[in-house]
Parts: C-alpha cells; structure tokens; sequence
C-alpha cells in the first residue's frame, strides 16, 4: 500500500507516518522544507522518541520525500499511484495544496485511472476532508468531478497527538507524548485496505468524537495557556499543576463534559476518564510546551465555530452552565505577543473599541449574559 502524505512535519513524521509505518504503507512526505526533503531521500529510516514515564524510542522505515516546490510533476504522477493521500499541513494550507492534488487527479481522469484512492485530511478542524474535497473540486471540471466522485473518498477524520514545538540536530527526530488518537468515517472509504490501519478508530458518525476532542482537548489546552499566560507562567505542564490555572480550566471542562454528555449521549463516567486523562497528558513534563505557542492566532480561536464560541452557544441553548468559559475569553483578550499578528490586530481593535463591541466583531456573537461576562472580567483581570 502507498500513502502520499502532504505535511513532514512533527504530526507527520510523528504521528499519521508511525500508524501508517506499522501498517505497511510505503509513505511519501510532501514537503517545502528542502533540508527535510533531502533527508527523507537519502535516508532509510528516522526516529520517534515516545514521551511516557520512560522515553520509548520507535523506528521509522519504508519512506521517501518530494519537494513540493521543485518537483511537481512527480507529484502529479504520485496521486495517480498511491491508494491513500493524507495531510497535517494546517487548514490555512489545504487550499494551495489542493491545485496540486486536483492537477494529479484531472490526470488521472484523463488516464482512465480507475484505482480507488481515498484523500483524509488530518487536521484540527471540523470535516477537513469534506473542505479539501471543495477546494479540489473548485480546480475541476464538471466531468472530471463525477469521475472523481465515483474513484476517490473523502471521508472526514479527527486527529489528537501533543507533538510540542522543538528542534533537534537531527532534522527527523520527532518527540511526540504517548497517547494518540485517529477517528475516521468508515462509510466514506473506497479503498477496502484503507479500514485496517492499525491504531485507527472507524466510526460511522463522525461528529460526536471530532467535537469530544476539540471541547476538550482544543478547549482546555487553549484555557490553560492564556489564563498561565496571563499569570506569567511559560510551560503548559507547569501550568497545568499550578493551583491558580488548574482549577479555572477544569471548570471549564466541566462545563464542555456536561455539554457532550447531554448532546452526543455519551456516558458520564466515560466522559469523566476522558477528561481526567487529558488533564494528566497536559501534566506531562516530558513534554516541553510553551504557552505561548498555544495561544498564538487567538482571533481564530475566538472564531464563532472554534472551540470557546461553539461551545458557549450550544450551552446556552441547552441552558448549560457556561461562566467559565465565557470568563477565559477574558483572559484570550488580554493575551499580547508582538510576533502574532492576530494578537495585534486584537489588541488594536481594543484600543479603539469597547470590550462588548469588540467580542462582538470577532465572534458575531451578541448574547448580552456572555457579553456582560466577558466584559466583567476583563475589568477585574
């Protein structure tokens, strides 16, 4: 089996490449980094190194690497050989790769390529494939597209494994936590090979785990690391054992457990061995994450489908306790980085705006209980 992989970064090489290694695939990282790419060429294998109470360290074996930038027509070649194309390049990317993967598949068209191939985007985000498979579609005609529809699946999937920011001498080296998790739809697959990749969970509805992991993951990684930013405190796992962040992030996971629990139905003592586990992997100090690394971009994270708005709305809704997560919203305002660009755009609407009219413009979002919240506590910060 041969497996195209857009992104050979950390969750690349650590992650989506180790599951697909020991499940046989040949993998090729797709990449613009030119010093990885060299490497991936001329090297027969890379190292993982697992970070759980001991370090565990894993061989990685059976791979190549294409420059994205350079080498365009092997790539075209590729999309037509490999029976599965993966990405974890980030969702701001999906859009520029997807002319590369479109010029591969109108190819295939125009070859009658019949062999079934199955496209899975790895992202954090909500029905990534389904998004890639839209901007694909925008570089096709309309006959290429029912061909496309016919011999390629896109099935959506949700991916979760801390890969910190971190640089080593050796270019491949990964260091990744333990515990990973990757969900896909089952029913959206065409290749038969694609449902036994070892470590994978296949679902038939998707949904109930994408937003599992990213009210809880995604949620309470964010909370922690703008109220420890906000407190002075720089690593995520010193923050996530200091009394002052620890007990305002878990309220408000246990806000967003109580929201799962009553909209996907799922058990309350399993929801609650989720949440704890997740609050142990942020614990981890092996893992050496900066917050600010975490908080960066937090316009988007205050987007009205991300992982506070979201939850809030549907809270509401469901007359669902949601202080605490309004009240970290408070603390995203009062995060200042003058390398993030987002921080500066938010700082400066601040500086012109109120804090309710600014809430507001980011979020279209104009509940007058989460707007008082917000605006109180920023106040009293």
């Amino acid at each position: 089996m041969k497996n195209l992989h857009f992104g050979a970064g950390n969750i690349g090489r650590g992650f989506i490449g180790e599951l697909l290694n020991k499940s046989g695939y040949h993998v090729t990282f797709v990449d613009i980094n030119e010093e990885v790419v060299e490497n991936l060429k001329n090297r027969d294998t890379y190292k993982i190194k697992v970070l759980d109470n001991k370090v565990e360290e894993v061989i990685i074996d059976n791979f190549y690497g294409l420059n994205i930038a350079t080498e365009k027509e092997k790539l075209v070649e590729y999309v037509g050989n490999v029976e599965l194309i993966t990405t974890s390049i980030g969702p701001n990317v999906l859009p520029i790769i997807a002319k590369d993967i479109a010029a591969g598949l109108s190819k295939k068209y125009k070859d009658n390529n019949t062999k079934f191939l199955d496209i899975v985007a790895c992202e954090n985000m909500i029905e990534g494939s389904n998004f890639l498979k839209n901007e694909i579609f925008k570089n096709l005609s309309s006959e290429e597209i029912s061909f496309v529809e016919k011999y390629v699946g896109f099935p959506n999937s949700a991916v979760d494994r801390i890969v910190p920011a971190q640089k080593h001498d050796d270019v491949l080296l990964v260091e990744v936590e333990k515990f990973c998790e990757w969900v896909v739809e089952v029913d959206k697959i065409k290749v038969q090979a694609n449902k036994n990749i070892q470590g994978v969970n296949y679902v038939k509805d998707l949904n109930p785990f994408i937003e599992r992991k990213l009210f809880t993951v995604n949620t309470g990684h964010a909370a922690l690391s703008y109220i420890a930013s906000y407190k002075g405190i720089n690593l995520v796992s010193d923050a996530a054992q200091a009394e002052e962040v620890r007990e305002s992030f878990i309220k408000v996971l246990e806000e967003t457990s109580a929201l799962l629990v009553a909209k996907w139905n799922f058990d309350t003592e399993d929801m609650d061995k989720y949440r704890k586990k997740t609050i142990k992997r942020f614990e981890n100090k092996l893992i050496v994450d900066n917050v600010a690394r975490i908080c960066r971009t937090p316009i988007r994270k205050l987007g009205e489908n991300e992982r506070f708005i979201k939850p809030i709305k549907e809270c509401i809704e469901r007359n669902l306790e949601f202080e605490n997560l309004a009240k970290t919203c408070a603390y995203i305002l009062k995060f200042k980085a003058e390398d993030d660009e987002q921080a500066l755009k938010l700082q400066n609407l601040l500086a012109k705006k109120s804090v309710k009219e600014t809430i507001k413009e980011i979020t279209n979002f104009e509940n007058e209980q989460f707007l008082n919240i917000i605006e109180t506590t920023y106040k009293n910060l």
